[in-house]
């Protein structure tokens, strides 16, 4: 019975990395724990939209995939060495090693916090929905009082999980 091929190749990957420092084994870079690798530090959050900054440039590429995040640039942090796309341990010193998804933040150009105190004071008359500019669901919320009040509730819901 003979010892499967991968097997060997996995044996062999181990024992080339870890062979410094008293068996220091080097994880791949996209496996790193959060706290030794910094992901998406150019990907601020905006005031106003409470959108990542690149998705609010209108000249960037659009944010959300299809999947809805947004793929973000990781680097490892000083004297952390992982292994990286070809194989091997790298000191990335600075560079990209790995991409991450992370969700992203569904945003329509509204201050999200504006529209939910608009929608607990005064969503019974559907004015946070005029203020997001749905207008014939502000108009239809206004004329049955907020859905008798359950679609106030569904809306507080949406905009503060800022799903509207």
């Amino acid at each position: 019975m003979s010892i499967p091929l991968y097997l060997v190749l996995v044996s062999l990957i181990v024992t080339l990395v870890c062979t410094q420092d008293n068996l220091d084994v080097r994880l791949f870079c996209k496996d790193l724990p959060e706290e030794q690798v910094k992901c998406g530090e150019e990907l601020h959050i905006t005031k106003a939209t409470e959108a990542y900054k690149v998705c609010s440039d209108k000249t960037a590429a659009p944010c959300c995939r299809a999947n809805r995040t947004i793929l973000v640039e990781c680097i490892p942090k000083e004297d952390v060495v992982c292994i990286g796309d070809r194989g091997i341990p790298e000191d990335w010193k600075g560079n990209v090693s790995h991409h991450k998804e992370l969700p992203c933040r569904y945003v329509t150009g509204y201050d999200y916090r504006t529209a939910l105190i608009l929608s607990v004071f005064m969503g019974m008359f559907g004015i946070d929905r005029f203020y997001l500019g749905y207008y014939a669901i502000g108009l239809l919320k206004f004329c049955t009082f907020g859905f008798f009040l359950l679609g106030q509730l569904v809306d507080i819901i949406l905009i503060a999980t800022q799903t509207v």
